[in-house]
C-alpha cells in the first residue's frame, strides 16, 4: 500500500509531508533521529521524537515538542506502543550493527499492524560528498534482512513484511523540472534521489 503519485503531489502542494498524510494521520508516531524536529512540528500532538544530541533535545523541549533523549541500539521505550516508526536521513550515518538495530528496535516498539518507514538517499556520487555518511543502505539490502535466512552476519528480522518503496526525484529549484523528475522516479529507475521503504509489522 502506497500513495499514488497524484496524492503525493497534492500533499506537497499543500506544504505537507506525504508520509505523514498517508501513513501517520491521527496515529502515535516516533521519529528516530529527529534532529531539529522538522517532522515533529508537522503534528506535535501525535508525533514524538528520540534524539541522541542533548542540545537538540533541550531546544525541542523548550519549543514544547515531545522529545526523549536516547540512541540506538537500545531505545528507551516499551514494546508495542507506536503505530508508526519513522526515520529519515539517519540510517546512512550509522555503522552496520547500529543500522541493523534500527530495524530490530523498530519491530520491538511497533504495535502489530504498525509501519516502519526508513528513508535515505539513493547512492550516487553526491552521496559521498557528505562527511557524515558512513554507508549507503538500499531498500533491497534492508529487505534481505526479512528473509527466513538473511544470509548476512545477522539473524533474520522476524515480524516485518515488505509493503512498498517510494522514490522521489532529483531535486531542482525549478518546480516543473522537479515534478517531472519525481514523476519519472516514481515509476522508473531514473533520476532517483531519495527512497522511502515502508515495512509493516504482522
Amino acid at each position: 500500500m502506497k500513495p499514488s503519485f497524484l496524492r503525493m503531489i497534492q500533499s506537497r502542494l499543500k506544504g505537507r509531508d506525504f508520509i505523514q498524510d498517508f501513513y501517520c494521520r491521527d496515529k502515535r508516531v516516533l521519529d528516530i533521529g529527529c534532529g531539529e524536529g522538522e517532522f515533529l512540528r508537522r503534528d506535535p500532538e501525535h508525533i514524538e521524537g528520540v534524539e541522541p544530541n542533548e542540545d537538540a533535545v533541550r531546544r525541542l523541549r523548550e519549543a514544547g515538542l515531545k522529545i526523549t533523549h536516547g540512541k540506538l541500539p537500545n531505545l528507551p521505550f516499551q514494546e508495542h506502543i507506536f503505530d508508526v516508526v519513522h526515520s529519515r536521513n539517519v540510517i546512512e550515518h550509522l555503522d552496520i550493527p547500529t543500522a541493523y538495530s534500527l530495524v530490530t528496535e523498530g519491530v520491538r516498539i511497533l504495535k502489530p499492524g504498525g509501519y516502519l518507514i526508513i528513508a535515505s538517499e539513493v547512492p550516487t556520487k553526491k552521496f559521498w560528498d557528505t562527511f557524515g555518511h558512513v554507508k549507503p543502505y538500499t531498500p533491497q539490502a534492508i529487505r534481505r534482512l526479512l528473509r527466513v535466512e538473511s544470509r548476512e552476519e545477522f539473524e533474520a528480522v522476524t515480524g516485518l513484511e515488505y509493503c512498498a518503496t517510494i522514490y522521489l526525484g532529483q531535486y531542482s529549484r525549478n518546480k516543473f523540472l522537479y515534478l517531472i523528475a519525481s514523476l519519472i522516479a516514481y515509476y522508473l529507475p531514473l533520476f532517483r534521489r531519495e527512497y522511502f521503504l515502508v515495512l509493516i509489522k504482522h
